[in-house]
């Protein structure tokens, strides 16, 4: 028999949990409360394999699978579940689950059965409102939550669950309100507080919620605070692209978002987890470095990208391209746009980056193709609904850059027709457009029309003062017209505030260009086959003038050196000419003193009038005593001739002009010479590096004596047709290589003699650099006619026109 004490022990033993009777339903509920989810799970899967039609079992460990996230197995079994007869826990852990594993129509019908059954407890209203929000239905879910209010008045869970809506919805401004009220009713509210620190940052005021979240440390992950460090310095470089309100202080917010990256750089260096954060900080770095201009810095920090196995986004591309273009290598900027295209076919602003690109490279047909396929994708309308639901159409920006940019194409394939027409109609469209306007006005400069394009600048600044394109198309239109007042101030303004801008530079070198002294030097030499002229000619001439003085004046001196060889002996003749230029708007003066050596010393002098009454005539007008248009076998015979030039010009554009010249000669020898010249010039056809145009003159003349030793027939009349071929082989830039060929046919008549045919040919190369070198030379062959024998001529000849 067993004593009392040994009894006891095993009797307390039968009874012990551990031992005698497995754990419950209650029990595993509170392990599950408690964390220890898997072992409350294995209680309840023993339990629920026992006794499949125990309800109480079957509700605890549906909970208890929806807590511990197995939402899968939660669907195999809800349909078990009555939201009739089913107790509010167990409703609200299948709808948990159904919310998770985005079944939002079982979700939304479960929180509605338990909101009808159970009306006091929050988690179906607050379920409810938060499921509608996940289903993207964000509007109408705030729209709930603020009827819920009335029933819950002040309720945090459900204020909570109303911004999480808002959210949804996008509206950030109405969430962030509905978080500034749960804050200031409970300031340690940590979630609130929080959700108020990621909605300031959806909102662009990344600043202030970094601002907020260095007050309260713990509330974010370490991940949420990297991001959110990366989006406020995001945010910065975007506003430092915006339009400033004042131009001197355009790049302040750029810098302090430099600045900026910089510090979050340092800071996140120091945090290995934080290395996908410190190379997008990097990458908007880049961003900023080209807001900056610091394109150098740009490049050189981007071509060590690779190096780290960093593949750029788009946008990151899109800047280092821009530098590439910048620094004037088109090649590199190429090849990024067409990057950004394989990844973003219908980019429109890559679309239009790379047309400027094909421009700069000097590919005009791949340019044409794509800006004209460009403008005929967009559609000018663009279908919206206003917020009454009503069908709206308003114009589409995109087809307006679109078509502007294609007219703006003809312009650099100097096209100049075909691109005003283009803008003319766009601007009768969009006169407000200050950017059409711009390059309508552009256009008119590039035909020849100053004055056009001084109106049409003005007109355009008469809207916005501040526009920068405008002011710098005025700037340069006051230094063509000779306004150079007004141009010395309106360029030194824009240079002092826009250094960087490269329209901006080339005015401020046209300028200093325009400040330069002037080498203009000419030679040539010919060999002819007959004596009328002189078997072999010589010419060489120079001037070289000064800087302006004054404003309006360049003093100058000339010189000239001129060799003949006639029958009766060598004719060597040099002059030598001091003057002054004067040039202001609608008037150029030339009043020069000559001094001449022809086996003798004697003065002569020369003034030139050109008046332009408009952008169209111009009337030109010379006096000179001691002609330079006397014949040097003239000369040799010890006769000089004094001279009178009277003209007028009509250029309707740069494809057409009309001109007609009346010279009076007075010979020392009684002659007395009378000519008339008038020409016409048409551009025949215009491609971007190629032009041609037919030119047409018309000469005569008459003596009043016929027996002079010089050529000097009684009357005679020649006309010609030209036919002359430009053709640009190599643009880089400032750097131009182009050559020509003229071919010239036509008839002369001669009194007393049979007319006869006229022909040459002529051929040479154009060398310009930097506007501020030009270099020309060529050769050239024609059959003339003197007294009824031809005469052909070889003539070699270069110019040379240099600023210094």
């Amino acid at each position: 028999m067993l004593s009392s004490a040994v009894l006891t022990v095993l009797g307390l033993g039968l009874v012990s949990p551990g031992w005698a009777q497995p754990a419950g339903p209650d029990q595993a509920i509170e392990m599950a409360r408690n964390g220890r989810t898997v072992e409350a799970l294995k209680v309840l899967e023993e339990l629920y394999a026992r006794d499949p039609h125990n309800q109480t079992v079957f509700h605890d460990y549906l909970t208890v699978l929806s807590w511990a996230g197995q939402d899968d197995r939660v669907a195999e079994l809800a349909p078990l579940l009555s939201p009739q007869a089913g107790p509010g826990y167990a409703l609200e852990a299948a709808a948990q689950s159904a919310r998770r594993r985005g079944d939002y129509l079982q979700a939304e019908y479960l929180y509605r059965r338990g909101l009808q059954r159970f009306p006091n407890d929050l988690d179906f209203p607050n379920g409810l409102v938060l499921t509608l929000a996940d289903a993207g239905q964000g509007q109408a879910a705030a729209e709930l939550a603020s009827q819920f209010e009335q029933s819950y008045p002040g309720e945090p869970s459900l204020l909570m669950a109303k911004g999480y809506a808002q959210e949804a919805g996008g509206d950030f401004f109405a969430a962030l309100q509905t978080y500034n009220h749960l804050v200031a009713r409970d300031p340690g509210s940590r979630m609130a507080r929080a959700r108020q620190i990621m909605v300031l940052d959806s909102l662009g005021a990344s600043h202030l919620a970094v601002d907020l979240a260095r007050e309260n440390p713990d509330l974010l992950s370490t991940e949420e605070w990297q991001r959110l460090l990366g989006n406020q310095a995001a945010f910065a470089v975007r506003w430092g692209d915006l339009p400033p309100d004042d131009e001197t202080r355009r790049f302040a917010q750029t810098d302090r978002a430099l600045a900026l990256l910089e510090r979050n750089l340092a800071e996140l260096r120091t945090q290995p987890s934080a290395r996908v954060f410190e190379q997008r900080t990097r990458l908007d770095r880049l961003v900023a470095l080209r807001n900056r201009f610091q394109m150098n810095t740009v490049i050189s920090e981007y071509e060590s990208l690779p190096q780290e196995g960093l593949i750029p986004p788009t946008y990151v591309l899109s800047a280092v391209a821009d530098a590439y273009l910048y620094l004037q290598q088109p090649e590199q900027a190429r090849l990024l746009h067409q990057q950004i295209l394989e990844r973003q076919p219908d980019d429109f602003d890559a679309q239009l980056a790379l047309f400027y690109t094909l421009v700069e490279m000097e590919n005009f047909d791949a340019a044409y193709a794509l800006i004209d396929s460009l403008d005929q994708a967009q559609p000018p309308w663009l279908d919206t609904r206003g917020s009454d639901g009503r069908h709206l159409s308003r114009p589409n920006p995109q087809k307006v850059a679109a078509a502007a940019t294609a007219a703006v194409a003809r312009v650099y394939g100097d096209q100049n027709a075909e691109a005003e027409r283009r803008l003319t109609a766009l601007h009768a469209m969009a006169p407000a457009n200050l950017s059409i306007t711009r390059e309508l006005a552009n256009v008119y400069a590039a035909r020849g029309w100053p004055r056009r394009a001084q109106q049409t600048y003005e007109l355009g600044l008469g809207l916005s003062r501040r526009h920068r394109d405008l002011q710098t198309g005025l700037a340069q239109s006051y230094l063509e017209r000779r306004e150079y007042r007004l141009a010395e101030l309106s360029i030194n303004r824009l240079f002092a505030l826009y250094p960087e801008d490269r329209q901006v530079q080339r005015l401020q070198r046209s300028w200093e260009i325009h400040n330069m002294g002037e080498l203009r030097l000419s030679a040539g030499h010919q060999d002819n086959s007959s004596t009328t002229q002189g078997t072999r000619e010589m010419l060489f001439e120079g001037a070289l003038f000064s800087g302006p003085l004054a404003e309006h004046y360049r003093m100058f001196l000339s010189g000239r050196y001129a060799f003949a060889a006639f029958p009766e002996g060598d004719e060597i003749y040099r002059r030598y000419g001091i003057g002054v230029e004067y040039r202001r708007p609608d008037l150029e003066a030339v009043a020069e003193l000559t001094y001449n050596v022809d086996g003798g010393d004697e003065p002569g002098g020369r003034l030139s009038l050109l008046w332009e009454l408009d952008d169209h005539w111009s009337f030109p007008a010379t006096i000179e005593l001691f002609s330079r248009d006397t014949p040097l076998r003239a000369l040799k015979d010890d006769v000089t001739a004094d001279s009178a030039d009277l003209g007028a010009t009509y250029r309707a554009s740069e494809l057409r002009r009309v001109s007609l010249k009346a010279q009076a000669m007075d010979f020392s020898d009684g002659n007395f010479r009378r000519s008339l010249a008038a020409s016409l010039e048409q551009r025949l056809l215009t491609l971007p590096k190629y032009k041609l145009s037919g030119i047409a003159d018309l000469y005569t003349s008459a003596n009043s004596r016929n027996d002079t030793i010089y050529f000097n027939p009684g009357h005679d009349f020649s006309a010609a047709l030209t036919l002359d071929n430009l053709h640009r082989l190599c643009r880089r830039y400032d750097r131009v290589f182009s050559h020509r060929l003229a071919l010239t046919l036509g008839n002369y008549w001669q009194k007393n003699f049979a007319d006869d045919y006229l022909a040459g040919a002529a051929y040479e190369h154009i060398w310009e650099t930097a506007d501020r070198f030009e270099l020309v030379y060529g050769f050239s062959r024609f059959r003339r006619v003197y007294d009824g024998l031809p005469e052909y001529q070889n003539y070699f000849y270069t110019r040379l026109n240099w600023r210094f």
